[in-house]
């Protein structure tokens, strides 16, 4: 049972940057093709070299696959209005509900205030057409096709591994240049310099200019980044008018005119890396599970009915909706549980789920676990782990509540000893962090019913989980999110 001696390491949160197979090769790949049309003159010239994010906002979004939190946005905003008032341009202006845009919105957006912002014309809007011929190179990673006589200049771009619009825009705009990776461009050979760029900012001498815009979550085929994104546009000026638009510059225009997004320069500490912020304090158990639940581990039903009790009391505190467990929860494993809870945990406040647990980390949790310890690094498959470790647990519930509302000061948290300390809430973060989405997000998760070792608690349970974003998709799970959603009560989505 857990209680005022029980312990609960904060999480250790480790980055790991792929290196590409290639030594040349950035961790986004670049192909641009250009049309015949007018690229831009000295009025818009190409900044002198690739400009350093600032922020660096790859250290705070995903790793891999796309983001489009707001947290990862706004600081990747901030970093690109930096590299505009260098150029003597105003910061970007896009609608403040930039992140519920698909990532082609958000491109065709970008793209579009870097061109108003420098007095070009915009691209009246995303068509249907265009959008179709982008998803195919999207989905082949590679440039789309051209789109045939009734468009008099095109340009095409492709890009792989992005998080999403603005990351895109940034490398387009910003990193383009000797050395940034992109091909044909480097310190003896300079012929791809500011390619995409140019293509962002091409004239192309038509009034009627239209775009397309597509996404693959899981479409690249590059080396060192296969299975990651993939996205491709298409920029053209028609013959004659457009055909349906998906999505319309005027529609932009009206949503930044009733608000607009915000940069922001850093995470403030009260909150995760995905934006949801801390609790005041801890949060006491109502009801008070602890007095329900036996030493030891207890999957009884008054234990396991007490502490999802307290668990929605919580959500309730931050407007969260209620917890809702799969049938047989009970009769689990404490791994399964773990696992379980910590995805309810994220999907309930609109986060991605781990696709499953692997046998591989399901070893790498075990190891800490039996130690009673956070699980050591997990080794260089994995771009980004978290690691948990929590003593005298009664069950999976049990051990996420310590996790989630019970870690800020004057709790069993070993790196919240005062106020204010970085370790406070370490555990929540860890939970809440910013894995990015796809088949990449895997999980271990193990339990030693004796191994607890710290002082008031020796003999008790110890529970470990490892969260972590894989360098490739995983293959094969001991336990998978897809078995949960087979097994939670109709109307519970």
């Amino acid at each position: 049972m857990r209680g005022p001696d029980n312990l609960n390491v904060a999480a250790v949160r480790r980055w790991r940057w792929r290196v590409p197979a290639l030594a040349v090769l950035p961790l986004a790949l670049f192909l641009a093709g250009c049309s015949a049309g007018g690229h831009s003159d000295g009025a818009l010239a190409d900044p002198s070299h690739s400009v350093s994010p600032t922020p660096n906002y790859t250290d705070v979004c995903a790793p891999i696959g796309a983001d489009t939190s707001s947290p990862c946005l706004r600081i990747t905003l901030e970093a690109i209005d930096g590299a505009r008032a260098a150029e003597g341009l105003r910061p970007m202006r896009l609608p403040a509900d930039f992140a519920q845009l698909t990532i082609p919105e958000q491109v065709f957006v970008a793209v579009d205030s870097e061109r108003v912002d420098r007095g070009l014309v915009p691209f009246t809007g995303l068509t249907t057409a265009l959008d179709g011929e982008a998803q195919k190179g999207a989905d082949a990673a590679r440039l789309p096709p051209r789109p045939g006589a009734a468009y008099a200049a095109v340009d095409t771009e492709w890009i792989g591994a992005i998080d999403n619009g603005l990351d895109a825009d940034f490398q387009w705009m910003y990193d383009d240049g000797p050395n940034s990776g992109v091909p044909d461009c480097s310190t003896g050979k300079t012929s791809g310099c500011w390619a995409d760029r140019r293509i962002v900012l091409d004239r192309f001498g038509s009034r009627h200019l239209v775009m397309g815009a597509a996404f693959d979550p899981a479409g690249d085929t590059s080396p060192g980044d296969k299975g990651g994104s993939s996205l491709a546009a298409t920029f053209a000026a028609s013959t004659s008018r457009a055909g349906a638009y998906s999505y319309s510059w005027k529609q932009a225009e009206a949503a930044m005119a009733a608000g607009t997004l915000r940069p922001l320069r850093s995470i403030p500490s009260s909150e995760s890396d995905t934006g949801i912020s801390d609790p005041r304090g801890n949060v006491p158990p109502v009801p008070d599970y602890t007095r329900v639940c036996a030493s030891g581990l207890d999957d009884s039903p008054a234990c396991i009915e007490a502490a999802l009790a307290a668990i929605n009391h919580a959500h309730s505190l931050e407007g969260i909706r209620s917890m809702v467990l799969p049938s047989g929860f009970a009769q689990m494993s404490v791994p399964d549980q773990l696992f379980v809870v910590v995805n309810l945990e994220r999907v309930d406040r609109g986060l991605p789920p781990f696709r499953g647990l692997t046998a591989a980390l399901d070893q790498n949790a075990q190891r800490g676990a039996d130690s009673a310890n956070d699980p050591p690094d997990p080794g260089r498959a994995y771009v980004l782990d978290d690691a948990e470790w929590a003593g005298g647990s009664s069950n999976g519930l049990d051990a996420d509540y310590g996790w989630m509302y019970d870690d800020g000061f004057d709790s069993g948290n070993l790196d919240c000893l005062r106020r204010g300390a970085a370790g406070c809430w370490g555990h929540r973060k860890g939970i809440l962090d910013d894995f990015g989405s796809g088949a990449n997000l895997v999980m271990g998760a193990a339990v030693d019913t004796k191994g607890d070792t710290h002082r008031g608690d020796a003999g008790g349970t110890s529970m470990a989980v490892t969260l972590a974003v894989a360098d490739a998709p995983a293959r094969s799970f001991t336990y998978d999110w897809t078995q949960v959603l087979a097994a939670m009560p109709p109307g519970s989505d």
